[in-house]
């Protein structure tokens, strides 16, 4: 059972569903919200909504322009001169083969995200009940959690075996389970809301993904919403200085969007963000992570483990992440393909990356904002796409070389070589005559990745697999699926005889280099270590 069905709970849910297992979503709303909140996917969740068969509907249905000639601009308004400018590009090859990934950012508002979500997850056979709300959770006497969830025709027992909580930044659940959350916490208050208007004449020709302006207030936040003349403004909002949301009157929005776009005499129109008719929402910014991200058979996800200021635009894309890494896991215990162990795994890999894009969040909150942030001073941002693409796993899900042990928590994606706890690197390969990335052949099962020369590791992996009665695939790429490029040993760190294990996130959970000594043995093991079989 998911418990909130947001752009996570519904990730969640299309995840799990495409594994096969049966869930359900309980979210309280009637719908999902009207207003646009997170503004793009990254391409590394993008690679995970492809994996599921939803990346080319995402991609039809991206909001707004965006291309190399975004741009991210600093000024007093729109309107005014400029003091700075930094770009939006997307980090992607022109040819999509030798680049870091076969997917490019997805600038898609999370509003739309999420119907596309939920109609995805319900077609995969999800069970997703809006007006619907949790009313009761206990531990079951034989495992799991005995729910009761309340609609309109009264109150339900559900039985479920696992409970997935993404029930937002406050987390009923976890505050329930006495789950406490590390970090800054709250960095203060901003009010949202969406209003139409013609720009151009301050835009100037330009194409701004986001603008940091000194009016109305320092810290104020323009956005485009879905490249049709809608827009976002978020102002900084103290509440303590006996300012009240009830203030922000239609009047004084219109006002606040004239000083944010430096043009007087604009026509503005306030949008509604609710369903019902409400129009202005308080953000709260925040900087924390939760103590644990499982508690018993609650598992938390997306802002109910962890929130980061909204700068660099990391949380909806950690937050999908997070689904699809516990998704996998959850599967394969349910399914009998891996041992309990492997979901205490979910808190020793993400918790670790939620810090870290934690601190990543404030640092890029400090450079493109000017504002202080409790971080310190000295610290350098890390390379972006670092965060994106390049953080690690360190967990017995992943057999660690010993060489690597001094490697950095994130690297640049161009230093991604097949190193044990990182995303396998993308390799365009063909397969049955169709070119296609290396990551197409993930998400289903774990899969040994052999160089040409690998067949006896490819043989011993299938027997090994079939001995323990696993679902794994083994392919030696160069001989059974081609590489046109010749680049897949190089990438992987592969000599012709070695391989590599994928796992179904699309992480190595190890690498051989070269050809092993009794490899059936070997794999064997690397099969009961990294799926936590005992035995």
């Amino acid at each position: 059972m998911i418990v909130g069905g947001g752009l996570v709970g519904l990730s969640a849910a299309a995840f799990l569903s495409w594994h096969g297992v049966r869930t359900v979503v309980v979210e309280r709303r009637p719908g999902t919200l009207l207003h646009p909140r997170a503004r793009a996917v990254n391409p590394r969740s993008v690679e995970l909504l492809r994996g599921i068969g939803l990346e080319r509907t995402v991609l039809e249905a991206t909001s707004r322009a965006y291309d190399e000639r975004s741009q991210i601009v600093h000024a007093e308004s729109l309107a005014a001169p400029e003091r700075g400018r930094t770009p939006m590009a997307p980090p992607r090859s022109a040819d999509g083969t030798t680049g870091v990934s076969p997917c490019p950012w997805a600038p898609i508002d999370q509003d739309r995200l999420e119907v596309l979500l939920r109609a995805h997850a319900e077609e995969l056979g999800a069970d997703v009940r809006f007006s619907t709300a949790l009313r009761a959770l206990e531990p079951a006497g034989n495992g799991g959690a005995i729910a009761k969830i309340e609609d309109d025709r009264g109150v339900t027992t559900v039985h479920a075996d696992h409970v997935i909580a993404a029930d937002g930044h406050r987390s009923p659940l976890r505050e329930q389970l006495g789950v406490g959350v590390t970090g800054p916490g709250s960095l203060g208050s901003s009010v949202n809301f969406v209003f139409s208007a013609d720009l151009d004449r301050a835009l100037r020709g330009r194409n701004v993904g986001v603008g940091h302006f000194d009016l109305p207030r320092p810290g104020t936040v323009l956005l485009p919403h879905d490249g049709r003349g809608r827009w976002v403004l978020g102002v900084p909002f103290d509440p303590g200085s006996g300012e009240a949301l009830g203030d922000f009157t239609p009047e004084r929005c219109v006002e606040m969007a004239r000083a944010a776009i430096g043009l007087p005499d604009a026509e503005i129109t306030v949008l509604p963000q609710l369903a019902d008719g409400t129009s202005v929402l308080v953000y709260e910014v925040e900087a924390k992570v939760a103590e644990r991200f499982r508690e018993g058979p609650v598992h938390f996800v997306g802002d109910a483990a962890h929130v980061f200021p909204p700068t660099g635009a990391f949380g909806a894309s950690t937050g999908i992440q997070d689904a699809h890494n516990l998704a996998w896991k959850l599967a394969a215990v349910l399914k009998g393909q891996a041992g309990p162990d492997l979901l205490d795994t979910y808190d020793a890999e993400r918790r670790p990356v939620a810090w870290f894009t934690m601190e990543q969040a404030l640092l890029q909150t400090r450079d493109r904002t000017g504002r202080k942030v409790p971080i310190d001073a000295d610290r350098t941002a890390a390379d972006y796409n670092s965060v994106v693409f390049g953080y690690s796993y360190r967990s017995t899900a992943v057999i660690a070389e010993e060489d690597g042990a001094d490697e950095p928590f994130a690297v640049p994606p161009e230093r991604l070589t097949g190193r044990p706890g990182t995303r396998a690197p993308h390799v365009e390969i063909e397969r049955d005559g169709r070119r296609m990335s290396v990551l197409d052949l993930f998400g289903r099962r774990p899969v040994l990745l052999a160089g040409p020369r690998g067949g006896a590791l490819v043989t011993a992996m299938r027997r090994a697999a079939d001995r323990l009665g696993l679902d794994v695939d083994a392919v030696a790429v160069g001989a059974d699926v081609g590489d046109p490029a010749g680049r897949f040993a190089q990438a992987y760190g592969l000599g012709a005889a070695g391989a590599a294990l994928v796992r179904p996130d699309g992480f190595v959970a190890w690498r051989t280099r070269d050809a092993v000594e009794d490899p059936a043995e070997v794999l064997d093991g690397v099969l009961r270590r990294t799926l936590s079989l005992r035995g």
